[in-house]
């Protein structure tokens, strides 16, 4: 049966998977600026890879930032795991 929902922590698994091959991904987030507690409403990537995230002595955010390049740009951001909303056109449930 194919579905058009998947849970948030088999999206970010399959977002390694796909990085670790080198396919990039699409997925759309609610953009949040923790600094400044304001945001610019939902951010929407046609492409992307993960990266190598915050370490824990870097951030206290570690561990809810997930980074990722913009394909083919290479542009760095980062995304708040829990405001993801669609990965490859699906929609993202907790």
């Amino acid at each position: 049966m194919i579905t058009s929902e998947v849970k948030l922590f088999e999206a970010i698994k399959m977002m390694r998977q796909l990085t670790k091959i080198g396919v990039p991904f699409s997925f759309e987030y609610k953009s949040f600026d923790s600094t400044r507690g304001q945001t610019d409403g939902v951010k929407v990537i046609e492409k992307a890879l993960l990266r190598p995230g915050l370490r824990t002595d870097q951030s206290d955010l570690a561990e809810s930032l997930i980074g990722y390049i913009v394909y083919p740009s290479g542009l760095p951001r980062f995304f708040h795991v829990e405001l993801l909303l669609r990965f490859n056109g699906k929609k993202v449930i907790p």
